[in-house]
């Protein structure tokens, strides 16, 4: 992993600390890096989607548009949370998580290449189930999915506007007239704090929505003859739940370097594998609740779904694996005190349950497509989520190209310096 070099050696220094206003400037390798593995990935899909198993390539794009829309849809969620429950701790992360959040509208545009394989992907299209004809309409539901997904996008980017608006005023005035960092907001200033506060309930609201609907179009309706209220729960859960192992890993790599030294603490890494530790047992009791419902009501369009899955090969051991990888060992190693305070250790388990989290989106899509005796998750899998992870590492890359690492307008940060004895203010009276 190449880390990004220093950005303009603006400093602010704001008692015990010193703040950057440059941008962070990553190395040429890093963007060499993203862009190879997008021209993999894309080479690869071209010549899937020409060759003899076209309904592979679609398969697995398909697997990697659901995965990588929840880790930036669910970033996006990680940073409204704070704002609506007012957190001070995560205040140094909040500008990371709006950075993984900048691949949504990259995975807007995405979304219309599936129209375009929507007979290797929906078998209703050309058998079309009695009773259903309206609602499994290939015209309809990328009507309905395209404006859920502008919708979320638009709200995204709006509230990040707002987040790095007063920033780069600030950023322009510091550096013009050597103005403080910090300073208390005037009435600009708490415009744009007042619409954050605003957008972040109506974000929370569309991202259960409109990753519902995902959910139930994208990967319910390719079988269509089972159904689930809890799906769309289950999907949304599961991509918060990946959104933070994916902040987790990024803090990791990032916290020694410029714009964050000293800023992100083994305390964040603390509170952040806390909150993973609820959401694996979120989504694994979500499972379960599904899975119990099913057995319970033991009908055949039910159970079906869940055998195919869990008791026939080839996806038997594929299961096994999901459930290892997505709950068993996170839940088993989170529970300990030390790999949470232990950045690098936190950070390894958080790829395992990335990895077990693809592997679980690729369960739920590909035994519904994928009718041979083998299944298949070799070069063309690969390839295909190499171009979906150049993607996102590009759009990482240029959203801090253009903005600053640190949220310093945002007056919880300075707050949440202040209680942390980072700064001080003789105005402001410490407890």
């Amino acid at each position: 992993m190449n880390f990004p070099e220093p950005g303009r050696d603006s400093k602010l220094a704001d008692g015990g600390i010193i703040l950057k206003t440059g941008r962070l400037k990553f190395r040429r390798s890093t963007i060499f890096l993203g862009g190879l593995l997008l021209l993999i990935g894309a080479t690869q899909f071209l010549v899937g989607i020409t060759g003899d198993q076209p309904q592979r390539a679609w398969q697995a794009y398909l697997v990697n548009f659901m995965f990588f829309t929840g880790i930036s849809s669910g970033a996006i969620l990680f940073v409204a949370i704070l704002n609506m429950t007012h957190a001070r701790w995560g205040r140094p992360l909040k500008r990371l998580a709006e950075g993984l959040g900048a691949f949504l509208p990259v995975s807007f545009l995405l979304f219309w290449v599936l129209y375009a394989g929507r007979e290797e992907i929906f078998p209703w299209i050309k058998e079309p189930v009695p009773g259903k004809e309206a609602w499994l309409h290939a015209g309809f539901l990328f009507a309905r999915n395209g404006a859920g997904l502008f919708l979320l996008t638009v709200i995204s980017l709006v509230l990040i506007y707002f987040s790095v608006r007063e920033d780069r005023r600030r950023t322009t005035a510091i550096e013009a007239a050597g103005r403080p960092a910090f300073e208390f907001l005037d009435e600009r200033g708490e415009k744009n704090w007042r619409a954050q506060m605003i957008l972040s309930p109506i974000l929370g609201i569309s991202y259960a929505v409109v990753l519902s609907l995902l959910a139930f179009d994208l990967i319910m309706s390719l079988d269509p003859h089972w159904h689930s209220t809890l799906f769309g729960a289950y999907y949304f859960i599961g991509s918060f739940y990946t959104a933070l192992a994916a902040l987790i890993i990024l803090s990791a790599l990032l916290r020694k370097q410029p714009g964050f030294l000293n800023l992100i603490q083994p305390g964040h890494f603390h509170d952040l594998g806390k909150m993973l530790l609820g959401f694996c047992l979120i989504t694994g009791d979500f499972f379960y609740s599904q899975f119990l419902v099913i057995w319970y009501g033991n009908l055949p369009e039910e159970t079906r779904y869940v055998i195919l899955r869990v008791r026939q090969n080839p996806w038997e051991p594929l299961a096994w694996a999901v459930l290892g990888l997505c709950f068993a060992l996170p839940f088993i190693g989170l529970l300990s005190r030390k790999i949470k305070l232990k950045p690098p250790a936190l950070a390894v388990l958080s790829a395992v349950i990335l990895v077990g989290m693809w592997l679980e989106r690729f369960l739920l899509i590909a035994p519904s497509l994928w009718k041979g005796q083998d299944f298949f998750l070799g070069r063309p899998e690969i390839s295909i989520t190499a171009g979906f992870l150049g993607l996102l590492t590009l759009s990482f890359v240029l959203f801090f190209r253009m903005f600053s690492p640190l949220p310093f307008s945002d007056p919880l940060f300075r707050k949440s310096l202040e209680e942390a004895g980072k700064i001080s203010d003789p105005g402001i009276k410490h407890g």
